[in-house]
């Protein structure tokens, strides 16, 4: 009955077991690739790039693939996974709960590491390709007199890791963050020349292409979809009372008559938005309701159009609707800019894809000019 009983356990445990597990411990393995980790496979303008660079990078891109994550997931879902784990279970025979743990452990770990080496295989190429054009540009930012301090370094590894880690103290959570790096196979020092290299490129692209990336306002306003129209619509800005007169019945015509005289004699008493209580009070189906601050793209055709031309203080001639009557009372009109942080938003993100366009091009040519040697 006890053999039963673990069977029994296992069966209904293993796939919640294996998730939670998975989560546990996934990210605290590395993978490291075989043979002599100081062996040269490229040099980069006498810069050497060995087995430990690449196998370092490459745990550096497993810290932040979410594609690992999703081969694992569907890996540990597929059917073959839970026979292989069945065979494994039946095949160790466990007596206590406590063994089909360490064999789960085992089993986990074992799916892991066929992922991670999956994974890793594909992005040798593509890492081994990051690090020769960061070898490039370390080496030509340094011809520019560009070189990145380590307090400069130090710095913004900080503000990454303060972003990971915003309850601790920038040293502490700096601490932490290299701790983090270490149990995940990648050491400080790898982490920091990524960064060096990328800060010296920024500064060297900026300083090369940096007179050649402006943009206009009128570029901005095209890159938020503005035209024109829309640009004066949005800096009009009203405070708005809409009154409404409803109709009983749009067929009876003497209601309709009725209703439009009302609004006329509404018109002709108003003399601003205080006092719109007393204003509708005497007219039994009359009501108003406070819009608030509204833009002209806010408001619907045509009476957006109508509300364009018209001063505070005004109101508009009444409008049929399926309510009945309806009239707006501009209380205020004034010109506001469009959102500030839209536009450096937008402008960031031009600058951003033009440099990035300018860098890439830049890098296309330096790598054709370079001496690059691969080795086998």
């Amino acid at each position: 009955m006890a053999g039963r009983a673990i069977y029994f356990w296992i069966d209904m445990r293993t796939l919640n077991f294996l998730f939670s597990f998975f989560f546990t411990i996934f990210f605290l393995t590395s993978v490291s690739f075989a043979g002599n980790a100081h062996k040269i496979r490229v040099l980069v303008e006498d810069s050497p790039i060995t087995d430990f660079h690449i196998s370092q990078r490459v745990n550096l891109h497993l810290m932040s693939s979410s594609e690992l994550t999703k081969r694992l997931r569907a890996k540990m879902k597929s059917k073959s996974t839970q026979k292989r784990w069945r065979s494994y279970i039946e095949e160790a025979r466990p007596t206590s709960k406590a063994e089909v743990v360490k064999l789960q452990k085992r089993f986990v770990k074992r799916l892991q590491n066929e992922a991670r080496r999956g994974l890793a295989s594909g992005l040798k190429k593509k890492v081994l390709e990051e690090l020769i054009n960061e070898r490039l540009q370390i080496s030509v930012a340094k011809r520019q007199n560009i070189i990145i301090s380590d307090t400069v370094l130090d710095g913004q590894i900080t503000r990454i890791a303060q972003r990971n880690n915003k309850k601790d103290k920038p040293a502490v959570a700096k601490k932490k963050f290299y701790a983090t790096l270490a149990a995940r196979g990648v050491g400080s020092s790898t982490f920091r020349e990524r960064i060096r290299a990328s800060l010296a490129w920024q500064q060297l692209v900026r300083r090369k292409f940096g007179r050649d990336v402006s943009f206009s306002d009128r570029d901005v306003e095209r890159k938020l979809g503005l035209n024109q129209e829309q640009l004066q619509n949005k800096k009009i800005q009203l405070r708005l009372v809409q009154i409404i007169l409803a109709v009983a019945s749009q067929k009876d015509q003497s209601q309709v008559v009725k209703q439009y005289v009302e609004a006329d004699a509404i018109r002709n008493r108003f003399s601003g938005c205080s006092n719109m209580k007393s204003l509708v009070a005497p007219y039994k189906n009359a009501t108003y309701v406070n819009l608030g601050r509204k833009t002209l793209d806010q408001l619907p055709s045509p009476i957006n159009i109508i509300l364009g031309d018209m001063k505070a203080g005004q109101i508009t001639p009444p409008q049929p609707t399926s309510k009945g009557l309806e009239m707006y009372a501009v209380c205020e009109r004034k010109l506001v800019a469009i959102d500030d942080s839209k536009r450096r938003k937008a402008l960031g993100e031009m600058r951003q894809k033009a440099f990035g366009l300018r860098a890439k091009r830049y890098m296309s040519d330096l790598r054709q000019d370079a001496h690059i040697e691969y080795r086998d």
